[in-house]
């Protein structure tokens, strides 16, 4: 679940024990991507540490796969933490 949007298993290119990750649904570049935990919680300060440590680990393990995937020799990683931050429903 990612917010109000359900995902099925075959749109995740990377699962770990606690985050998935998958292609944005409207990629602003190539290698957009998002990757979440799979526990729904509302705003990052509600993550347990396993769960935050792992998010970290995953987005450096999915950051290799993006550079090679597309080639890439920078990025910006962002953290949308609540609504007002522009944190989809």
């Amino acid at each position: 679940q990612f917010g109000r949007f359900t995902c099925s298993g075959n749109q995740a290119f990377f699962a770990s024990a606690l985050c998935i990750a998958f292609v944005n649904l409207r990629p602003i570049v190539p290698g957009h991507v998002l990757v979440i935990p799979k526990r729904p919680v509302s705003m990052m300060h509600e993550l347990t540490d396993d769960e935050l440590c792992d998010l970290w680990r995953s987005t450096r393990v999915v950051q290799g796969a993006i550079k090679q995937f597309v080639r890439a020799d920078a990025f910006n990683i962002a953290i949308q933490d609540g609504k007002a931050a522009g944190q989809s429903d």
